[in-house]
């Protein structure tokens, strides 16, 4: 059956331009998926990297905020290593941040807010130190128990919220066309393959009817050559009969007058 099925292939002026159509129809929706999938995966990726960035600046600043609470309390240098890398941390996340919201006029305005209160907060955090190290301690105290800086970090940690939140949505967003990529891709797949294997069943069964016709057309002439076969066998038969009555009354007429004759 296989065998036939190929045959049957290989005699069809149509079967190799058709496969070739559905092969590249299949490639398509596979490479278009793909190439769909990749850059939304990309995109999920960085998105991946602004929150860590995000939840990374509000980690520092309380990083900042502990190791300059902790020199004020102990005078003890080994709390300014904390405070000194938690600013290089901060000014690395703001800067990818910047970059990163250039193109979202929205949030780059919330960025631009987040980083006037973090230089804010940065700069009350320097002034308490510096007043301390000045023998000011009792300024330093009253800086630090005054409510600007707790107002000022709570301010970032709701910008931040908000920020994670709208990340939050891009993501499930990035995640939904992910899926519907996949859906369509399998939709466009069972598609095709059910257009193959009907243009497939449509073509065979064509290919049956032109073969039945084609039988059928052969046992007919077969029928007629053997009509005409059997015919000229009867009209020979004929003839050699006659021929043979016609020879034995040539020889009967010979003897006839022959025997006249004597």
């Amino acid at each position: 059956m296989d065998t036939d099925i190929l045959s049957r292939f290989k005699r069809s002026p149509f079967a190799l331009p058709l496969a070739a159509l559905a092969s590249l129809a299949l490639i398509f929706i596979s490479e278009t998926s793909y190439q769909q999938s990749t850059v939304t995966l990309d995109r999920l990726g960085t998105m991946g990297q602004a929150r860590q960035n995000i939840q990374g600046l509000l980690r520092k600043m309380v990083d900042a905020e502990t190791g300059q609470r902790g020199y004020l309390l102990t005078q003890r240098p080994a709390y300014l290593k904390p405070y000194s890398e938690a600013l290089n941390g901060i000014r690395e996340s703001l800067e990818w941040l910047e970059k990163y919201y250039a193109d979202d006029p929205t949030h780059a305005q919330s960025l631009q807010q987040m980083r006037k209160l973090v230089d804010g907060k940065m700069s009350e955090l320097k002034e308490t130190m510096r007043v301390f190290d000045e023998g000011k301690p009792e300024v330093a105290k009253t800086l630090l128990m005054t409510d600007i800086g707790k107002e000022q970090m709570e301010s970032i940690r709701v910008l931040s919220e908000e920020l994670l939140e709208w990340e939050s949505v891009k993501v499930r967003a990035g995640r939904k066309d992910i899926y519907d990529t996949l859906l369509l891709s399998r939709i466009g797949v069972a598609a095709m393959t059910a257009m193959s294997l009907l243009a497939l069943f449509m073509y065979l069964r064509q290919t049956n009817a032109l073969d039945a016709f084609r039988t059928e057309q052969q046992r007919l002439l077969q029928a007629e050559a053997d009509r005409l076969e059997s015919e000229v066998r009867r009209r020979t038969a004929q003839l050699t009969e006659l021929a043979q009555h016609l020879q034995t009354a040539r020889e009967d007429e010979r003897s006839r007058l022959a025997r006249d004759l004597h």
